[in-house]
């Protein structure tokens, strides 16, 4: 992994307690983000996604999460371990995340401008008057029409693609070092997501910060990110340059993933499903997390657990066959289909 990381996570393992076993979420997680580069973080629903990114911002509830092991390293700084009260001062203002639901995280008894001023005048030395001019300003860069009106809306009053950007404006108000992304358009309808997705390429270039993207949409990544991390099962299956990935995938899940990719644009080609459900991580499977479902599985893959190893420069992978087996002759066909 990069020496000069903004971000670095290493061997992050988080589980949860429940009453028959406790589900191990994370399970040895490394990762880092460089200064000013977009990193998509991808996988299936369940995969651990989410919870990873919320353990940078520490709002994983504990209990019933735990901290199993793991370091997250934020310009040397383990937040981990960092006091409460030093990790509200980061939270927000070198570190933001916007969620997916912005109405799950916006107060519905407080206006859409009343809530980026408190954000504002929580990290900056701005009176309640600087604070309201400021997020006029932020609701303008976002694109919110008549940023003056909307300043005293409600969350209810705005549409879903507005409420998104209100959450962008709220992240971007301290001009972050990171910008975190969960799935920040999920919710929206194609249009809004492409606008939103615009919005966020476009003040990542101009503020010069970094982005955690997570998402499970491959032509999202391809479209925003710099490197890729796919993730299954809790942990970091791939790692690699947006290009090595699409035209070279080394491990049989990242295919799987561009293999369901729908193409209205080539109708004879139709999406594959990867057969198979993601595991019960309270009882995972031995040996690699995803044989169960490979069609390349040979009987080592059920017996030892494969190491990330490098296969190129930038580009590691955690299988056993990573460059031998035959899948790699299907990855320049849809390499080729998934970025069109």
């Amino acid at each position: 992994m990069s020496e000069t990381a903004l971000l670095r996570i290493e061997d992050l393992r988080i589980s949860f307690s429940t009453r028959t076993a406790d589900v191990r979420a994370v399970d040895g997680v490394d990762l880092d983000i460089r200064a000013g580069e977009v990193l998509g973080l991808v996988g299936e629903s369940g995969s651990g996604k989410s919870v990873t990114a919320r353990s940078v911002m520490r709002l994983v509830p504990m209990p019933p999460g735990k901290l199993v092991s793991g370091r997250i390293l934020f310009h040397g700084d383990d937040l981990a371990s960092l006091p409460e009260r030093d990790m509200e001062d980061l939270r927000g203002s070198k570190i933001s995340m916007i969620f997916q639901d912005p109405m799950t995280f916006l107060n519905p008894l407080y206006t859409a401008g009343e809530q980026v001023s408190e954000a504002i005048r929580r990290h900056q030395a701005l009176d309640r008057s600087g604070a309201r001019d400021e997020t006029i300003r932020l609701f303008q860069e976002v694109g919110i029409p008549s940023p003056e009106l909307r300043y005293y809306a409600y969350p209810h009053q705005l549409s879903g693609g507005l409420r998104q950007r209100v959450m962008i404006a709220m992240a971007l108000s301290s001009r972050p070092e990171l910008l975190i992304a969960d799935e920040p358009t999920t919710a929206l309808d194609v249009t809004i997501q492409a606008q939103i997705l615009a919005l966020l390429g476009d003040l990542q270039q101009e503020y010069g910060m970094s982005i955690l993207l997570i998402t499970h949409d491959l032509g999202v990544v391809a479209e925003m990110c710099d490197r890729v991390a796919v993730m299954y099962a809790g942990r970091i299956v791939e790692r690699a340059p947006i290009d090595a990935l699409f035209d070279d995938p080394e491990h049989p899940y990242s295919l799987g993933l561009m293999n369901a990719i729908p193409r209205p644009d080539l109708p004879d080609l139709a999406p594959q499903p990867i057969d198979g459900l993601p595991p019960d991580m309270a009882h995972p499977p031995s040996g690699c997390p995803f044989h169960p479902r490979c069609p390349y599985c040979e009987p080592i893959c059920s017996e030892v657990v494969p190491v990330m190893r490098a296969v190129a420069p930038g580009h590691e992978t955690a299988c056993h066959f990573a460059g031998v087996k035959p899948f790699k002759a299907l990855a320049p066909i849809m390499a080729t289909t998934a970025r069109r």
